[in-house]
């Protein structure tokens, strides 16, 4: 009787981490699917549209990375329920855009974007700006904080790190910086 008591507790417990696990995973897939449907139906209109009734955010940009088969929507704010369903993207007064999101969900491929790389940031009237990746540095949230005064126009792409930590919230950051290229000019 105890050891059967021991065995289901212990399967209830694995299948409980199992799902806590597949649950982000599948929270950022469903996430950007409704973000799709939201942002098209943006594009079409002169205001935002909420992607599901009650959602706290809503898309503001789409983040390519061709090289890499990168097509992501970028949410407005980056606060943790946002980062939750995809990117969240912060803009300083002048100018300066902050997109963060999770290691192990939409900025995975951030350990593969490597320097001089070229991404594309589409906004909601559907323009397109390319940057260009200049810096790549790995910083402790307990020490360093980012600037969103920054003078110049630049591109700030954050995510924990490292890429392969079993835990969740380490003081660890990603820290990819961007410049903007002339429109259509790739280096």
């Amino acid at each position: 009787m105890m050891r059967s008591l021991v065995i289901l507790t212990m399967l209830a417990t694995g299948l409980w981490q199992t799902g806590q696990g597949v649950s982000v995973q599948l929270k950022a897939w469903l996430g950007q699917h409704l973000l799709e449907r939201a942002w098209v139906q943006t594009s079409q209109s002169d205001h935002p549209v909420l992607p599901w009734p009650g959602a706290i955010s809503h898309p503001v940009a789409r983040l390519r990375v061709p090289e890499l088969a990168i097509d992501q929507l970028v949410l407005d704010g980056a606060d943790t329920p946002v980062l939750a369903w995809g990117p969240g993207m912060e803009i300083g007064p002048n100018g300066h855009r902050l997109i963060a999101a999770h290691r192990d969900t939409h900025f995975r491929f951030l350990q593969h974007l490597a320097l001089d790389q070229v991404l594309e940031l589409e906004g909601r009237d559907g323009s397109i700006r390319l940057w260009q990746v200049v810096e790549r540095r790995i910083v402790d949230s307990r020490r360093y904080r980012m600037d969103m005064n920054l003078a110049e126009e630049r591109l700030t792409l954050v995510t924990c790190y490292p890429f392969n930590a079993t835990a969740a919230g380490g003081p660890l950051r990603l820290v990819i910086g961007l410049e903007p290229l002339e429109q259509g000019v790739k280096t």
